[in-house]
């Protein structure tokens, strides 16, 4: 989910609401709210940021911990101060564990990604557990894809892959599914796929990429270059006639596919 750039957002802004607002009339204004951003109520479509802002700021302002912690920066925002470290008090401050966990996903709600890294190190080698058991279905949703977007800015492939498909795993378990989870299965399947062209990377290795590629789902350009890549695995693994049937899947699927010149030289009375 890609949040604005700017780090202060007015939750209550959002949901149009008042600072004072009372949970059952946040509630009511949260469906409402839902009503017009959610792309399958439109006829036109809108900015998924709107949609994205809506639950997110829900989120906060339902659960009394987030939404004393988030007053304290609304006051410090809307009176001119400054949010600094010494004033700006939230649930980081609170030794129990849900705390702890939650700290986490306040931490990347307001793009202050590297305090939020640092907490998770502190729960190292255990953290996706400790925020899974901590943080509600929605939260480590959240979380983990939040946490897979940092990864990914600092090329740190690895752990971006293991957030996202954090989130996968715990979507298919739900009957709703959240805002990130699509872009999650894209984001995944791209750096998958992306990984297994690496030239470093053993053939073996890469086929267990695309396996879990294809796992993820692919259109029919995405089976053409995973089967096209396929090949070329097959084909370094000396497995000729192997590489040869995933040459011709993709030959299949795209007659006038690109750049396989060279496979089929290689592959010549194999196909």
């Amino acid at each position: 989910m890609n949040l604005p750039e700017d780090n202060f957002i007015d939750h209550y802004l959002v949901l149009k609401v008042p600072p004072d607002c009372k949970p059952k009339k946040l509630r009511i204004a949260f469906r409402k709210r839902l009503l017009e951003v959610h792309p399958d109520k439109l006829v036109e479509p809108v900015d998924d940021h709107q949609l994205q802002e809506v639950m997110i700021a829900f989120e906060i302002l339902s659960d009394p911990d987030l939404r004393q912690a988030y007053d304290r920066i609304w006051k410090i925002e809307k009176g001119g101060g400054t949010a600094d470290s010494s004033r700006l008090l939230h649930v980081t401050e609170s030794a129990r564990p849900v705390n702890r966990a939650r700290s986490i996903l306040y931490l990347l709600l307001e793009e202050r990604a590297d305090e939020a890294l640092e907490r998770l190190q502190e729960l190292e080698p255990v953290e996706r557990s400790f925020l899974r058991e901590h943080l509600r279905s929605e939260e480590f949703i959240d979380a983990a894809f939040l946490l897979g977007e940092v990864e990914e800015s600092r090329n740190r492939w690895v752990q971006a892959l293991q957030w996202y498909e954090e989130v996968v795993r715990s979507e298919a378990r739900r009957r709703w599914h959240r805002p990130c989870h699509g872009e999650a299965i894209d984001r995944a399947r791209r750096l998958l796929v992306r990984r297994a062209a690496v030239k470093t990377v053993e053939p073996r290795v890469a086929l267990e990429y695309l396996r879990r590629a294809e796992r993820l789902g692919l259109d029919r350009s995405g089976k053409v270059e995973v089967a096209k890549k396929r090949a070329q695995c097959y084909l370094q693994m000396e497995m000729k006639a192997e590489a040869a049937r995933h040459l011709q899947v993709a030959i299949e699927l795209q007659p006038q596919v690109k750049g396989i010149g060279r496979l089929l030289a290689a592959l010549e009375g194999y196909l």
